[in-house]
């Protein structure tokens, strides 16, 4: 019997086509298999964590949290005396990445007052959402309400610098409906370091900057100590009463 050659071929063709393609696919990773890298912030957090294992602070302090005007206050400790303080702000933070380590530098110390310095950030150069970032600030007030009920929640205004001026109206729009609210919710106090740090014109004293017109310098944080020591001691001393 003679078999026709060209249709073999082609037969075997077919069935190496057809098992090609029934073979399985690689399956796309899954969701929780994905290795997310760290937030930026991670090494930061890491090192307050390690610094509370290696020496745990005692509850019923005044925790000082937010970005970096918080961090760079070298004098924060000396100036709050004797009011004991914990310094927990990290550079280049937002509202949204304070609340993501709320149960990590916050959670743990039980403070009787926190002073909240957040936002500037957010707004930066040319973001206007006031109303959102307001709102970053209530959603924390009200987290560690629900932890503490009496805790006392102060919220430094955000400040008036020489680099980021020309978005000044939004910053102003924030502090004015966080001052609203402070002033309707026992316990949460807004603290005005705003008034004291223009000039006479209105602007901010480029002497009280350093050399960025971002971040505050000896002068900038004496008026910062002059407005925030005086309500910080104040009510850690009932908290110990």
């Amino acid at each position: 019997m003679r078999v026709c050659i060209p249709f073999v071929l082609a037969g075997v063709s077919l069935l190496a086509l057809c098992g090609w393609v029934r073979q399985p696919q690689a399956e796309a990773p899954k969701a929780s298999d994905v290795v997310r890298p760290a937030p930026w912030y991670e090494s930061e957090i890491r090192a307050f964590e390690a610094a509370d294992k290696a020496s745990p602070p005692a509850p019923g302090q005044v925790l000082f949290i937010g970005s970096s005007s918080v961090r760079m206050w070298t004098t924060l400790v000396a100036d709050m005396k004797p009011a004991p303080v914990i310094n927990r702000g990290f550079g280049g933070s937002r509202t949204a990445d304070v609340m993501a380590v709320f149960d990590r530098i916050v959670l743990p110390y039980k403070p009787s007052v926190i002073v909240y310095y957040c936002g500037d950030n957010d707004l930066g150069m040319d973001n206007t959402d006031s109303q959102a970032v307001a709102d970053g600030f209530i959603a924390f007030d009200k987290r560690a309400r629900a932890e503490w009920p009496g805790v006392k929640v102060m919220y430094i205004a955000i400040k008036p610098s020489v680099q980021r001026w020309k978005n000044w109206e939004a910053m102003r729009r924030t502090n004015e409906i966080v001052r609203a609210y402070c002033e309707k919710m026992p316990g949460a106090t807004y603290l005005d370091i705003v008034t004291p740090a223009l000039t006479a014109d209105g602007k901010p004293d480029p002497m009280t900057f350093r050399e960025d017109g971002l971040h505050l310098n000896e002068k900038g944080y004496a008026i910062w100590k002059n407005v925030v020591r005086g309500p910080v001691v104040e009510a850690w001393e009932k908290s110990t009463k």
